[in-house]
């Protein structure tokens, strides 16, 4: 047996078990209308009760530089201007 007959037999065998998941999805959803089908439902009641309660997150007391150029920021970094909060990932 060489790559190519391996190769085959595998495509062969995976499609083959594929087909068969195909077929039994197809079979399950021609199941009979008086069988029970498994859904999932909420009363209105649940969904009222579920909805989010919005809390507000404290701001960081500076989001951006300002907008400077690299140069810039590299100035302020040798002199100890710029604050690091979290390291840099790369």
């Amino acid at each position: 047996m060489n790559w190519l007959h391996f190769c085959l037999w595998v495509c062969g065998i995976y499609m083959l078990y594929y087909l068969a998941i195909i077929f039994m999805d197809l079979a399950r959803a021609r199941a009979p209308a008086g069988t029970p089908e498994n859904e999932l439902s909420f009363s209105p009641e649940v969904l009222k009760a579920a909805e989010p309660v919005s809390r507000a997150k404290p701001q960081p007391s500076m989001i951006a530089s300002g907008g400077r150029s690299l140069k810039e920021t590299f100035g302020l970094a040798r002199q100890d201007m710029l604050v690091y909060t979290r390291a840099v990932s790369f």
